[in-house]
């Protein structure tokens, strides 16, 4: 046996994930009002920056200083583009955010909340509480959450709620719609004890006829009915006839979606919104030649470089927002001509694939950005769905987000007398060009919370909306 020592020398490439390289990557999710705060900090903390607001901002970020040190820490903010996650990439669905600028319930509720509000608190815990609203009007929101979140008493948000509940129109806030009834049978002194046994078998409307619920009500067939009749003079959805605006009224869309002379749909960036940065090279220039103490002159040069790094990663940013969001726009022509049965399905590494850049980075750059089309105005995220199947050779695959818009579009228009089960609803599918199993279909309608055929004749029978 021999016993010995061997040295060998290996080269390999790895990219570390520096403070400049981690701020690059950070820049990428940050919406415009957030990179607006964050370069605004940047110029403050550098007497070289400087931060303007001319037409055509793009312009002045694409200058670079003509000298530069390379004995700076200057990695490129390029190196984001092929970082790869060790963590596994989520594709977030994202519901459909149409922007409007009429009324919303939310303005509506925050109006009343101004009059009732009587100290900052509650103001506050109210605004949180409007945000935690579903679109039917239904309140989704953790006391104990909200209670840590403002640093708030548990007791006060609990008040919120009810007084809240007392706001018009009547019903909303419940956290169901057996509440929701009952609030609006009380505002109408309707809540008597039969209509409250009906209210704790509304189950009932779904699964079992007339007769079985009369005697589950403990009433006759007549009784069943007047008490029914009543029903169906209430709202079971309190934020129908509103608008519900469910992102932040902030919101700037990053770019727009138009269509050319020529009938393409293009993107182009709207770049009134991004921040300007300049160099101040005077300033530069005459500190340099002022300066003596090495201290002082690696305190400019360090300055400079950090100049030169966010005014790169800034163009940077705006280039892979661009590309990224053109391939998008591309690829989903259909949907801006056609709708929602036009969107195809589409990942996060098609694009990247597409554009030879990280899925990471994809993610981080359709997060937070949104763009104004002719169909209104969507998070990039929201053209991101996995196909369900694959139709006919030579079409493309479905979208999950497609079959599921075409489902609420069927059932909205089937006929009462006869709800369209789930075989007929994969049969007129496939007539739209959309093969799709029955369990597919019967998913989708629970996500959706579309009760199934027969729930839905009960409802119709008993002229409840279905909520």
């Amino acid at each position: 046996m021999t016993i010995g020592s061997n040295i060998e020398s290996r080269a390999s490439t790895t990219l570390s994930m520096t403070p400049r390289l981690q701020q690059a990557i950070r820049m990428l999710q940050l919406s415009v009002t957030e990179l607006d705060a964050y370069v605004n900090e940047q110029v403050s903390e550098n007497p070289l920056l400087l931060l303007e607001n001319i037409e055509h901002p793009s312009l002045s970020l694409q200058e670079r200083p003509q000298e530069f040190s390379p004995d700076c820490d200057d990695e490129s903010p390029n190196d984001y583009a092929h970082y790869e996650e060790r963590e596994p990439i989520q594709e977030a669905s994202t519901q459909n955010p149409r922007l409007r600028s009429e009324q919303t319930l939310q303005d509506y509720l925050q109006l009343q909340l101004s009059v009732v509000a009587s100290c900052e608190d509650e103001y506050r815990i109210g605004l949180v509480l409007i945000n935690c609203l579903n679109a039917y009007g239904y309140l989704e929101a953790d006391v104990s959450e909200i209670s840590a979140q403002l640093n708030v008493d548990s007791r006060l948000v609990e008040k919120m709620i009810n007084m809240m509940k007392g706001f018009d129109p009547v019903g909303i806030f419940s956290r169901s719609i057996e509440e929701c009834l009952r609030i609006q049978l009380r505002e109408k002194n309707l809540l008597t004890p039969e209509m409250e046994l009906l209210l704790e078998n509304l189950e009932g409307l779904l699964h079992d006829n007339p007769t079985a619920l009369a005697k589950k009500c403990k009433l006759n067939i007549d009784s069943l009915q007047r008490n029914l009749l009543q029903l169906r003079q209430l709202n079971p959805r309190p934020s129908s006839g509103f608008l519900m605006n469910v992102y932040n009224d902030n919101i700037i869309p990053d770019g727009f979606v138009q269509r050319n002379p020529e009938g393409v749909f293009v993107f182009e960036l709207n770049t009134d919104m991004l921040p300007q940065v300049f160099l101040n090279s005077p300033y530069y220039t005459e500190l340099r030649a002022k300066l003596k103490k090495p201290d002082e002159k690696q305190f400019l040069q360090a300055k400079y470089a950090h100049a030169n790094w966010l005014m790169q990663a800034l163009n940077q940013r705006i280039t892979t927002l661009k590309r990224v969001a053109d391939a998008i726009t591309q690829y989903q022509q259909a949907f801006f001509s056609e709708g929602m049965h036009g969107l195809k399905s589409l990942t996060l590494k098609t694009i990247a694939d597409q554009l030879d850049i990280h899925e990471s980075t994809v993610s981080r750059i359709t997060t937070s950005k949104y763009i104004s089309t002719p169909r209104g105005t969507f998070e990039l995220k929201f053209f991101f769905s996995q196909s369900i199947t694959s139709i006919s050779e030579g079409q493309d695959a479905v979208s999950a987000k497609s079959v599921q818009n075409a489902i609420l579009e069927l059932i909205s228009n089937e006929p009462q007398t006869f709800p369209l089960s789930d075989e007929q609803l994969v049969s007129k599918l496939g007539g739209l060009g959309m093969i799709v199993a029955r369990r597919t279909v019967s998913k989708y309608r629970k996500i959706l919370k579309i009760p199934s055929s027969q729930e839905r004749r009960n409802f119709y029978i008993f002229g409840l909306k279905k909520a």
